[in-house]
């Protein structure tokens, strides 16, 4: 019986010693099956992922491209001898998700604008936003910074905003399919004429 149960107990040992080597040989293949490429964790943003509802990067970045090209042509910009003024409103949102923040396609735009048309656009911050800022790094001493830089603007060059860009977006949402329409304006401060519009419209799947 000894004997037996020996001869058990050793068979045993083996079969736990290949059963824990087959293991770790299948550890890092499974592991390896399980990894993502650099691709599937990071879409290109020009991409349509499946799976994804209404707007997605792409159109984001269609829409941006497109409307900012067409916005450059027009007279009060390329025939202009003057940089303009330019202040970036907001993305009045008229969906049917009235919540979502739609800032970023205008402040795409903006970012375009600025990169490749600084000769003729210059971009500033609403008053407020820079009050805010002048009181959080200046504090009372408003003059202090163009007093000590040399490369500072003098203080009675301050920068009055032309224009405003922004936008408002609408759709039309059905049982398969949403379709919408974003538009992009920009205003003329002075008389509140429509200077320029552009539009993108998209039909996208509801599932």
């Amino acid at each position: 019986m000894n004997m037996l149960a020996n001869q058990w107990h050793k068979n045993l040992q083996r079969w736990f010693l290949r059963l824990m080597a087959v293991s770790a040989l299948a550890m890092p293949l499974s592991l390896t099956g399980c990894q993502k490429s650099y691709s599937e964790l990071r879409p290109g943003v020009s991409q349509f992922v499946p799976g994804d509802q209404g707007l997605q990067s792409r159109d984001l970045v269609d829409m941006t491209d497109r409307l900012s090209a067409d916005l450059l042509k027009i007279p009060e910009i390329a025939q202009n001898p003057n940089k303009v003024i330019i202040v970036m409103a907001s993305v009045q949102n008229k969906t049917s998700q009235p919540w979502q923040d739609d800032t970023i396609y205008i402040a795409r735009m903006r970012a375009l604008l600025n990169q490749y048309a600084r000769d003729r656009i210059a971009f500033i911050e609403p008053p407020q936003e820079t009050q805010k800022l002048q009181q959080q790094y200046l504090g009372n001493s408003g003059g202090g910074f163009e007093q000590n830089s040399r490369g500072g603007v003098p203080q009675n060059t301050t920068l009055v905003p032309q224009y405003a860009l922004k936008g408002v977006f609408y759709d039309l949402p059905n049982t398969a399919t949403t379709y919408h329409l974003c538009t992009f304006q920009l205003v003329n401060l002075q008389t509140g004429e429509l200077v320029w519009e552009g539009h993108y419209e998209v039909r996208t799947l509801n599932f």
